[in-house]
């Protein structure tokens, strides 16, 4: 079979066409496309996924047939029509494949020659192509990174060098720390070393039990962090040096009351390790989350972040894909133990899980086959581990209810702990290595940050909500968090505050995990009200809190300790109010005399009156719209409950007679607010609708605070600054 030749002219009017392979079956190759030429779309995921267990990037494509070449095995796509094929996808082909003999192109260099000037790698020639070009430069950037690696750790080159230098971090000289600790602490910004960190580290390095007492936002994640950073990096060098690596074991277990203080910690001590090749693997074990994925991530762990509820879930997990005798031999051989916020940990009546968790770890079990088939459990030899417990309190009377009768002619303050009171109650809770640790109180004078400003604001029980739009209006531009003493506070105030076009978000301990966790990330990005029961009061450090509110007087004066604790950290200014009730008086004198050694109460201001009785109408309108909107969800949950009941025991449900059942053999109180919330859920739509565009109505108006309205002609207002809105504080507007 002759061919045709094919003329010059011809051939640079026909198109690019492939080379033939005779190893595929030349029906399927003419039909079939690769993967990247059919136009894909991305499939977007739902929002109550949140990360999907990190599964991104789904993509699919209609109209397309999977083949199988018989001969290569290989996989291709046969588009049914031509839409599914991506419009570009020719072009791309084309720069990859042969596009013809072309007369015209003698500039062009041989293959021979093009042979020869490529660089031989391994032994074997790669042909450069022109899409190509981009990728030689970026191996020839990570040649030269490569080459200013100094022999040595192979962690000691960051991503980003160029931050370290930006940032004086002498001070941290004295504490002979390393000098990839050092760079990390550059490159975060940490200049000087805060006391709690200078006077704890140095006594940590030395191998001491210490027990740190310093007030909130003092630093004392570093204070720790940093000494187990020191001790993986000595461990990864002796690693890298010997001829065998030791049996893995887990080097630190950190344990935190609280899910978002763990996972807090869990986020700083990733954050020391970033920008690191080689660093420690910290897992974070909390409620809320897989603990499939947990137990997974807890195989490689270096570091683990634990609450105790969890923990003990886990040690105790006796199911096939968790060998429970393995995670607990990497268990008992840590070398550091800390405890967080001990004294809300080691409490009376609280959190049985910690003393089972440090039982088991000072026990090792032991299989005696020769006498009997039983395990028999004895307490092993002295422990090896370093134990480092801190908190901003250790005193026995702040845990107490303010609400608590005293005895005449005592105060509360007399029930305080000394040191070394402090140091006998931890010896008896927790197993040092030490007779005696080294206790360290860098605050002995105060419970409270030096630049934190408390104030007392006095209100009708009735008009907190009232007083409290007032202080968020009066302070628009600071990020405020909101503190309860109850779940059903948290909802009520989300609802009302969000009916005053106000940005809040809840957080309590029965919301789910995701949502607490969503919660927490708007709060931190965005400029919104948290409104939170004191599972946000310890540890949680958010930056930019400028001001706490506390809607309720704490129940113990070590809680508005820890409140107060969320502002005023590393350095920064912050606010403490205090809304107080006729009722609450008692509880706040004891609080003064808890926390207030000096006897030197906190100020008591006063509200602007033209503010709140100009806010009044609105707050009156956003209870209406927000008790109707609540007794109605309330309404329907107790219906729907009731109305599957009924269906499982296979009676007729009838709302009228169930009420009318139930209210005969109740007896006392609680009726009256029953029918309250029936009546407030019986609120038709039309009303509602109409006190919402009331309110709006409202809302659209600037709130004057200080223009006289009836002579604006007279001299004293300057007309232009009002109509170019420049007059500064004489209106009042929302966030």
């Amino acid at each position: 079979m002759s061919k045709r030749k094919v003329a010059p002219g011809e051939q640079a009017a026909r198109k690019k066409q492939k080379l033939p392979d005779m190893n595929q079956n030349s029906a399927v190759k003419s039909s079939t496309v690769r993967g990247d030429s059919l136009k894909w779309k991305e499939v977007s995921l739902p929002g109550r996924l949140e990360d999907a267990e990190g599964f991104f990037g789904l993509e699919e494509i209609d109209d397309v047939e999977v083949v199988r070449d018989e001969s290569t095995n290989a996989i291709m796509f046969r588009p049914k029509s031509q839409e599914a094929v991506s419009d570009d996808s020719n072009d791309d082909e084309d720069g990859e494949e042969w596009g013809g003999f072309d007369d015209e192109s003698q500039p062009h260099q041989s293959s021979s020659e093009e042979a020869k000037s490529v660089p031989v790698v391994s032994g074997k020639a790669k042909t450069p192509l022109p899409k190509d070009q981009p990728d030689n430069k970026k191996q020839t950037q990570k040649s030269d990174k490569a080459a200013d690696i100094q022999p040595g750790l192979g962690f000691d080159v960051l991503e980003d060098t160029t931050d370290d230098t930006k940032t004086d971090i002498s001070a941290w000289k004295d504490l002979e720390l390393h000098p990839i600790t050092l760079s990390q602490l550059a490159r975060l910004g940490f200049s000087k070393p805060t006391p709690i960190q200078k006077a704890a580290i140095p006594a940590i390095k030395q191998g001491h039990d210490v027990i740190g007492k310093a007030v909130t936002g003092s630093g004392k994640t570093l204070a720790f962090g940093l000494p187990i950073f020191e001790d993986w990096l000595s461990t990864a060098a002796s690693i890298r040096n010997a001829s065998k690596k030791p049996k893995k074991s887990i080097l630190a277990l950190i344990l935190a009351p609280t899910r978002e203080l763990a996972l807090q910690l869990h986020k700083h001590l990733n954050e020391l390790c970033m920008g690191l090749t080689s660093h420690p693997s910290v897992t974070a074990v909390t409620g809320g989350l897989s603990i499939i994925k947990q137990q997974r991530q807890l195989g490689y762990a270096d570091i683990v972040v634990a609450t105790p509820g969890r923990l003990w879930e886990v040690m105790n997990d006796t199911s096939a894909n968790h060998d429970t005798d393995v995670f607990m031999d990497r268990l008992k051989a840590i070398k550091f133990l800390v405890v967080d916020e001990a004294d809300r940990l080691l409490s009376e009546g609280h959190f049985k899980e910690i003393e089972n968790i440090l039982d088991a770890l000072d026990r090792e079990v032991v299989d005696e086959e020769e006498a009997t088939e039983e395990r028999v459990t004895k307490v092993s030899q002295k422990s090896q581990r370093q134990t480092l417990v801190f908190s901003a309190t250790f005193h026995k009377g702040l845990q107490q209810k303010l609400t608590a009768k005293v005895k005449p002619g005592k105060r509360m303050s007399d029930q305080l702990l000394t040191n070394q009171q402090s140091m006998e109650y931890l010896l008896r809770k927790l197993s040092f290595r030490e007779a005696k640790p080294t206790f360290i109180d860098v605050n002995p004078e105060t419970q409270m940050a030096l630049a934190l400003s408390e104030s007392i604001v006095e209100c009708a029980a009735m008009k907190k909500d009232l007083y409290l739009y007032a202080l968020l209006m009066q302070n628009t531009a600071a990020k405020t968090l909101v503190f309860t003493n109850s779940i059903s506070a948290v909802r009520r105030l989300v609802t009302f505050l969000q009916t005053l076009k106000q940005p809040a978000v809840g957080l309590h301990s029965t919301m789910p995990q995701k949502s607490r966790l969503r919660s927490l990330e708007k709060f931190a990005s965005q400029r919104t009200v948290l409104i939170a029961t004191d599972v946000a009061a310890r540890g949680l450090d958010i930056k930019g809190i400028q001001l706490i509110i506390h809607y309720h007087v704490p129940r113990t004066a070590d809680m508005y300790v820890h409140r107060s604790g969320r502002t005023a950290r590393a350095e920064n200014s912050g606010r403490s109010i205090l809304l107080c009730s006729p009722d609450e008086v008692a509880g706040v004198t004891r609080l003064i005399t808890e926390v207030h050694k000096t006897d030197k109460a906190p100020d008591v201001v006063d509200l602007d009156g033209r503010l709140v009785k100009r806010l009044a109408d609105r707050v009156d309108l956003a209870h209406k719209i927000s008790d109707a909107t609540i007794a109605k969800e309330k309404t329907n949950s107790k219906d729907e409950w009731l109305r599957s009941a009924a269906e499982e025991l296979g009676v007729d449900y009838d709302s009228e007679e169930f009420e009318i059942q139930g209210q005969q053999g109740r007896r006392g109180r609680g009726g009256g607010k029953a029918k309250k919330i029936k009546e407030t859920a019986a609120t038709g739509k039309d009303q509602i609708s109409q006190w919402r565009a009331e309110l709006q109505s409202l809302l659209d108006k600037r709130i004057n605070l200080g223009v006289s309205e009836r002579y604006l002609a007279g001299g004293r207002v300057d007309v232009d600054a009002l109509l170019n809105g420049k007059a500064d504080g004489a209106f009042l507007e929302g966030r």
